[in-house]
């Protein structure tokens, strides 16, 4: 069974969010094997300069960092990644997982992003639209692409 980590800065708070995420995870375990590993966000300022947030961004890199599996495809969500239909999603968990790698592990950066060093580390950085999105309702979509990539993936009729 493909392993997939989420790796992200923050906790869901919202009811609706934890509601839907908790739907997801349970349907994704029909094809992945899925842990979720959240990392508290350094605590800024309500009006951060740049070097406060690089500053922010360093120290949450370390985190991040240190919870990549060994061998594990990276995938950072970054504003300036690459889209991708959820079939090419599908077809990318697939091929990584086939050719060696033990885990395909996603980061979901804090509402700052990521440091660039986390970025370096990445072997894909993906976006999901040019368009800004709470992190909460982010992580939501990216559980639903991976669900739907297990449909894809095991000829579902759920994606269409």
């Amino acid at each position: 069974m493909i392993k997939i980590k989420i790796i992200a800065m923050g906790r869901l708070t919202e009811a609706s969010f934890n509601l839907a995420s908790s739907e997801y995870i349970k349907r994704i375990s029909k094809f992945f094997s899925l842990t979720v590993t959240e990392i508290k966000p350094v605590q800024i300022s309500g009006n951060p300069g740049a070097k406060e947030i690089e500053n922010a961004l360093l120290s949450e890199s370390s985190k991040i960092i240190a919870e990549i599996p060994p061998k594990a495809y990276v995938v950072a969500a970054c504003v300036e990644g690459k889209q991708l239909s959820s079939e090419k999603f599908s077809s990318i968990i697939e091929e990584k997982s086939t050719y060696g790698y033990d885990t395909i592990c996603f980061i979901i950066g804090s509402s700052h992003g990521l440091h660039d060093s986390v970025k370096k580390r990445s072997d894909l950085k993906l976006s999901f639209s040019e368009m800004t999105f709470p992190h909460e309702l982010f992580r939501v979509l990216l559980l639903e692409q991976i669900y739907r990539a297990g449909e894809i993936l095991n000829g579902g009729k759920y994606h269409k």
